[in-house]
């Protein structure tokens, strides 16, 4: 193992328990604190895995084409410019 590795290991394993032995004096001292903010937290984890789990992440995503005028493109046999038909289009009369 490498010097990093082996430094990185012993980080994680002193940052667990420093918060383990922090949580569990702050519950002596103050429990129904302590409950209260784990309740609550739980509460909105659940509330946000419920909504993340109704949103359908789980199927393909498809576009949805934007919302108000949109240009139509000419196919290769539509592209004649007959005046009268453009006449009509406008308004004009012939």
């Amino acid at each position: 193992m490498s010097v990093k590795t082996n430094l990185a290991k012993r980080a994680v394993r002193t940052t667990a328990k420093h918060t383990a032995q922090g949580a569990a004096s702050k519950m002596a001292r103050k429990p129904f604190r302590s409950f209260t903010l784990l309740a609550l937290g739980a509460g909105i984890g659940g509330i946000v895995g419920w909504l993340i789990g109704r949103s359908g992440g789980d199927e393909p995503f498809e576009p949805v084409a934007p919302a108000g005028p949109t240009s139509v493109v000419a196919s290769p046999t539509n592209q004649t410019n007959n005046s009268t038909e453009n006449a009509s289009e406008t308004g004009a009369v012939s």
